[in-house]
């Protein structure tokens, strides 16, 4: 690969929603604690709208993250979508910061997120 890796997903925040109300303990599963601490930055409502939104952006970011890593990236709960002091979103594999640039939306009941990976970040996090 010489160019950049691009990963894209979207997903439908009525789907994360049922996911989190039908299976207890999937946000858990799902989620590292500092993502459950976000969702909810802000005192929100960890069942609101707002919150379920930001979590199916996060889990959008996860799988992008694996589609931008080639499918050789590391399991979704390795992946961790922090907020920099700025809001803007962070990629974190294994507690660990990395270079993948990634921005997450959600609107009108979908949530997506794009994670670019350089050839470098690539060999880095799947070796």
């Amino acid at each position: 690969m010489t160019g950049p890796s691009v990963g894209c997903d979207v997903v439908a925040v009525a789907r994360m929603r049922r996911l989190v109300a039908d299976r207890p303990g999937a946000r858990e599963r799902v989620f590292t604690p500092a993502e459950l601490a976000d969702a909810v930055r802000g005192d929100v409502d960890p069942d609101s709208d707002v919150a379920i939104e930001r979590l199916a952006a996060r889990f959008a970011a996860k799988e992008a993250a694996r589609k931008a890593l080639r499918g050789r990236g590391p399991a979704l709960l390795a992946v961790e979508v922090r907020t920099d002091h700025d809001g803007a979103p962070e990629l974190w594999v294994d507690g660990r910061r990395t270079a993948l640039a990634c921005s997450l939306s959600h609107d009108a009941g979908v949530a997506m997120a794009v994670v670019v990976a350089t050839p470098e970040v690539v060999a880095d996090l799947t070796t």
